[in-house]
């Protein structure tokens, strides 16, 4: 089983305006670990090409838990659940508010369409 687990999720550090292809994965956990106290949203945005243009997904269902957290402190690890089957191929994931600070966030694409994941070539993986 762990075998199989690790061979069906993609990790991806998040970086500003970054473009994920999504292409075959129908959800993502969203890690964030605030510097900061405060509050955290987040926003997806999709489109059907890597260059745009995209649009917010106003998918009711995209958030599982809803897409903000109202306090978190320095050191939390927040988690935000996404079931992406109603966004396009690829997404923009934007993480905002007073808590982030300099922290850092990380997606995990997971229930793939094939098995096992492969690399991306465009990112180095």
């Amino acid at each position: 089983m762990k075998r199989e687990l690790l061979q069906n999720v993609k990790p991806i550090p998040l970086v500003a305006d970054e473009v994920i292809d999504r292409g075959g994965f129908l959800s993502a956990v969203l890690a964030v670990k605030p510097k900061s106290s405060g509050d955290l949203s987040v926003k997806i945005e999709h489109g059907d090409a890597k260059a745009g243009p995209f649009t917010e997904a106003k998918d009711p269902g995209l958030f599982i838990d809803g897409n903000s957290v109202p306090t978190v402190a320095d050191g939390d690890l927040i988690l935000f659940d996404l079931d992406l089957i109603g966004c396009k191929r690829f997404i923009k994931v934007t993480v905002s508010g007073s808590g982030l600070g300099e922290g850092a966030s990380a997606l995990v694409l997971g229930d793939t369409s094939v098995y096992p994941v492969e690399a991306d070539a465009d990112s180095g993986e």
